[in-house]
């Protein structure tokens, strides 16, 4: 018998999967979710979280709503016919490398308010998670993570992606009576795009074990700092604030533990079986890079009980892995 009944948008995205895996496996058949994504994705077969290690038959458990997030119409309506006891607001422009301010800002500020506004006129109202960013604090000290009752900001200094994220913040403000904010930080794992850092350096080590590129690594900026955690931990916190956050509450996901991007990489070089290179590719480097991004946690844990399971070696490990899955794939069925 289902008992719950929760809406995720952005569900064919990185964490929009796992989370949707993580649901499965905690709820079973308990469970309904209703999977909102763009309506030229909605028969894509993908949105199945099997690429964040769901083996099971998660079908019936899932339906698949067509979504344009900056339609207020459209919102509305797949909100009032899913009747949810949760939403998960996901969806959103997620690269600091892009530019586009407006169209940023169009889906991540108004896109969230539509969310807001929907989740709103329902009764009773369907608690809220609405998800931010660790980088609307900027530029953190190593050995003093953010907390949440920190100043964030200021707009115009930290890109439009972080911009947005400020201003969805001060809107869903306006909703706190059933909306959860989570600032979750840096986080990586199987199935996340290469237009990210950790990623795009394990799907190059992958083809470079695979002899189909030279074993020269092409990097953006190496010092850089960051909480990293792995994205099967960050959507266990976001359950977690569903069932035990405080709404119009703000929420650090984080460890409050910045680790340098070249460790990072140095640990990964070390899971490849070939010697690399490293060479820096100026198209990589971000326009607003944050030096340093960390967050303290302890509101989460000590409220929700969460702590993080995986270590970062595991993460970088089956992260490795699923790229040499996905090249092997390719290898044997090319375009």
């Amino acid at each position: 018998m289902v008992s719950r009944r929760v809406f995720i948008t952005g569900a064919n995205g990185f964490a929009g999967r796992h989370l949707i895996a993580h649901l499965l496996e905690t709820f079973g058949g308990e469970i309904e979710i209703f999977a909102a994504v763009r309506p030229e994705e909605a028969g894509n077969p993908g949105i199945l979280p099997s690429a964040a290690g769901w083996s099971g038959r998660p079908e019936s458990n899932i339906t698949i709503v067509p979504f344009e997030l900056s339609e207020a119409g459209m919102v509305s309506s797949a909100i009032e016919r899913a009747q949810p006891d949760w939403i998960v607001h996901l969806a959103a422009r997620a690269s600091g490398a892009d530019t586009d301010r407006e169209a940023i800002m169009a889906v991540n500020v108004e896109g969230a308010r539509n969310v807001l506004e929907a989740a709103g006129s329902l009764s009773p109202f369907p608690r809220t998670l609405v998800v931010s960013t660790g980088y609307v604090y900027g530029n953190t000290e190593p050995g003093r993570p953010a907390r949440e009752e920190d100043p964030i900001g200021p707009l115009w200094r930290l890109g439009p992606y972080t911009d947005s994220k400020i201003e969805m913040e001060s809107v869903a403000r306006n909703y706190r009576a059933f909306a959860v904010v989570a600032r979750p930080f840096s986080h990586t794992g199987p199935g996340q795009p290469p237009i990210f850092a950790i990623p795009a350096f394990a799907r190059q080590l992958a083809r470079m074990e695979a002899e189909i590129v030279a074993p020269i690594l092409r990097v953006g900026n190496l010092s850089a700092k960051r909480d990293l955690l792995d994205v099967r931990d960050v959507v266990r916190a976001y359950v977690r604030l569903l069932q035990e956050g405080k709404t119009g509450e703000v929420y650090n996901v984080g460890l409050g533990a910045p680790i340098k991007i070249g460790d990072v990489l140095d640990r990964l070089r070390a899971l490849c079986s070939v010697s690399t290179e490293i060479e820096i590719d100026p198209a990589r480097l971000r326009p607003a890079d944050i030096t340093c991004s960390s967050g303290d946690p302890l509101r989460l844990w000590t409220e929700t009980n969460w702590t993080p399971r995986i270590p970062l070696d595991t993460t970088l490990a089956d992260t490795l892995n699923y790229w040499r899955a996905i090249t092997a794939d390719e290898r044997a069925c090319p375009a």
